[in-house]
């Protein structure tokens, strides 16, 4: 199995988008997946690159997701023998519905013993939840701001980490004691994308807002259209010779999803160059659902990551 090793990582953007050099056609780890809480309104997931120099991956997640894929960087660094093999980020609201829990999956292997002693020593401390050591991280001074949660790390028989909330990683460990399936809903989601897509995403309803559909409109402009405000939305990255965002909002009624795929279907604009999208997505109604297709250059791709991250700068400048 392919590794993804951290020196091929790259963030491209901070806030709410992470962008890292993943590329491998590798399905999502059932062992990750079945540790998903039902009801988790942001997943994605990304694996390790099979092709070196390869462009950046996309994917679409909150803050503390990436505060979480950092400090897991960091608390696994002391151990020389860490294999990443696949990531997933989750994020899921809370009673008032806000997306305050949050964790992060990894498969591949990882040295418990060594990473846990080099955290006591600077200053987190070990407990256990149902037979299982868990590591206990106080917030941060680097996150202030950001991430403000103790934190739990366990690690399975070596070969997956669960790292978040305490609330989030107690139901992942839950549900790996249990031996629970993983939730149908994400799995049938997951299995209308394709299965050489090397990134993915699937949102829920009311994450899918103005944001989003700001970064991914600069892709194709129909995206951004308000309409689509609060549609469940999904997507998925395949790198080749172009590359091709695979999408599929899924509207509250047949008549939006219609009129979804009709908006969409409309022809797209820009200059016949190589770094203009190289035709209008393909669609396909079925029911509540509206699939299409985008495909870019490696350059137009590239440019447009570089406007994403541009414009987060601007924004957090501003606050």
């Amino acid at each position: 199995m392919r590794q993804l090793h951290l020196s091929n990582a790259l963030l491209i953007a901070l806030f709410p988008f992470l962008a890292v050099t993943i590329t491998s056609a590798v399905t999502p780890d059932p062992r990750l997946l079945s540790l998903v809480p039902p009801g988790a309104q942001v997943v994605a997931g990304m694996s390790a690159p099979s092709v070196p120099n390869r462009p950046a991956s996309y994917l679409l997640v909150t803050p503390n997701n990436r505060t979480d894929f950092l400090d897991f960087i960091s608390l696994s660094g002391i151990d020389d023998s860490r294999i990443y093999n696949q990531i997933i980020l989750v994020a899921a609201a809370d009673e008032r519905g806000i997306l305050t829990e949050h964790s992060l999956l990894a498969s591949g292997h990882f040295d418990q013993a060594r990473i846990f002693k080099a955290a006591v020593q600077n200053g987190a401390s070990i407990s256990e939840f149902k037979g299982i050591p868990v590591l206990v991280l106080q917030p941060l001074e680097r996150n202030r701001g950001t991430s403000k949660e103790v934190r739990w790390l366990a690690v399975i028989e070596s070969n997956v980490a669960v790292f978040g909330t305490i609330a989030s990683v107690q139901k992942e460990l839950d549900r790996h004691l249990d031996h629970s399936a993983a939730d149908l809903s994400l799995r049938q989601r997951l299995a209308r994308l394709r299965r050489d897509d090397e990134t993915w995403c699937v949102l829920a309803a009311f994450v899918h807002n103005y944001e989003t559909r700001r970064a991914l409109g600069s892709l194709d402009a129909s995206l951004i259209d308000p309409a689509h405000d609060g549609d469940a939305f999904q997507f998925g990255i395949h790198y080749g010779r172009r590359i091709e965002f695979e999408y599929e909002i899924t509207a509250a009624s047949s008549a939006s999803a219609r009129a979804t795929a009709s908006s969409l279907s409309q022809p797209l604009a820009g200059p016949a160059n190589g770094s203009s999208l190289l035709a209008s997505p393909d669609m396909t109604g079925d029911g509540n659902t509206a699939r299409g297709v985008i495909k870019v250059s490696k350059t137009r791709y590239s440019e447009w990551l570089v406007e994403v991250s541009a414009r987060r700068r601007m924004a957090a400048a501003s606050h």
